[in-house]
């Protein structure tokens, strides 16, 4: 197939939440020939994600880098004192939405294609007015759902942003899956969010790479406590916070020798503060290989108040045979096929203490969750699994419609 394939930000490096992409770039590219659109909020694309993506599309152009062909406006305003640079972002994303579209269009008239491939709120727009082809939209997760998850916990101010926020996903979420039948959703859970009780699209969920996240040495530090993720990512910085200040005191006081890594890249501000007063506490910003706190993790510990999706800090605990303790926000993402996955669960400080607390001090517990948590991710969430699914999804979507009589 011939296939246009839009995204809302660049899949790579594999450290950014968008590698989904990457992975079915990396396999449906050697079957299909595939013309590769992407919006991005970086000011510059290094050689080295261009490198990495190349491969796999015919073609491939980015909209949103700063460049001499934007309104003069867009460049002026980053000037401003204070907020410049962040409505410059803003308005830069908007100009880079339209010449996408504008783009989109002039293809899908001038080419031919057999399917457009579609992910992103932000990018929707280019192909809301678009019906000559099929579309197949990777719906992933309900951005609505994380939105007011967070709302629960942001400030009077922040409350009010979130607010218009979710007003205007939910908006594109109806039309998205309004736009076409052929809907891929990361769980079960942003499906329902999504389409309430009706029961469309495919369940595709997210996967890990099981030949690099796999253990090379079982020596785990003791009393040692791990949270991995981007920590400019809300949900993150989140439970990165209360962790530090509401879990960690209870655990401390129960194992005197604990020690919490929080590993991920970009941690902002405020949570390098709280960190400080907190001797226990390191934060490590972006490793060169996230394995090693895992193998070095006695029990990890998630403890995501809001989300959507799927939570690949988890999948990635849990490939490498780390016991797993977090919330129902992130656990229920994980629900696939009846199945329940293999993690300790708990909804406040006090009951999430008392799981890492139980797993510091039981080793035959942790042995167990391992290996189950393991066998649970190479048996639901591998690449391969996920790749054929969205495969079969094209295929279906291409497929010659039967004609009434």
């Amino acid at each position: 197939m011939r296939v246009l394939y839009i995204t809302t930000e660049l899949p790579y490096p594999l450290t950014t939440g968008f590698l989904r992409h990457y992975h079915f770039l990396r396999a449906l590219g050697k079957r299909h020939g595939i013309t590769y659109l992407t919006l991005t909020r970086r000011s510059e694309v290094s050689s080295e994600t261009i490198a990495a993506l190349a491969p796999y599309t015919e073609r491939m152009q980015v909209f949103g880098t700063a460049s001499a062909s934007e309104p003069g406006f867009v460049q002026a305003v980053g000037r401003l004192p204070r907020s410049g640079q962040q409505i410059q972002r803003a308005l830069r994303l908007r100009w880079a939405a339209q010449q996408l579209k504008r783009t989109v269009q002039e293809l899908v008239q001038r080419e031919r294609y057999d399917l457009i491939f579609f992910s992103g709120k932000d990018t929707f727009p280019a192909i809301e007015h678009v019906h000559e082809l099929p579309i197949v939209i990777d719906c992933c997760d309900a951005t609505s759902l994380r939105v007011t998850g967070e709302m629960q916990y942001a400030s009077p101010a922040r409350r009010l942003w979130l607010l218009l926020r979710y007003i205007e996903v939910r908006q594109i979420e109806k039309k998205l899956v309004k736009n076409t039948p052929h809907l891929a959703f990361a769980s079960i859970r942003d499906q329902q969010a999504m389409l309430g009780p009706v029961q469309a699209g495919e369940i595709i969920p997210q996967a890990v790479d099981l030949t690099y996240w796999t253990r090379r040495s079982n020596n785990p530090r003791p009393n040692t406590v791990v949270f991995t993720g981007s920590m400019n990512y809300p949900p993150n910085h989140d439970a990165a916070v209360y962790l530090i200040r509401e879990i960690l005191p209870l655990i401390r006081s129960a194992v005197p020798g604990v020690h919490l890594y929080i590993v991920g890249r970009d941690p902002w501000p405020l949570l390098r503060r709280v960190a400080e007063r907190y001797p226990e506490v390191t934060i490590t910003g972006q490793p060169k290989d996230m394995r090693d706190y895992f193998e070095m993790a006695t029990v990890c510990c998630a403890p995501v108040r809001f989300a959507s999706g799927m939570q690949f800090k988890v999948l990635e605990a849990l490939a490498m045979q780390v016991p797993m303790v977090t919330t129902p926000k992130a656990a229920d993402g994980l629900h696939i096929d009846g199945e329940v996955p293999p993690v300790v669960v708990a909804d406040n400080a006090r009951d999430l203490a008392e799981g890492v607390i139980h797993l510091l001090k039981r080793e035959d517990e942790r042995a167990r969750l391992g290996a189950a948590g393991r066998q649970y991710v190479e048996k639901h969430f591998t690449w391969e699994r996920s790749i054929e699914k969205l495969e079969l999804l094209w295929q279906a979507a291409v497929a010659p419609k039967d004609k009434p009589a």
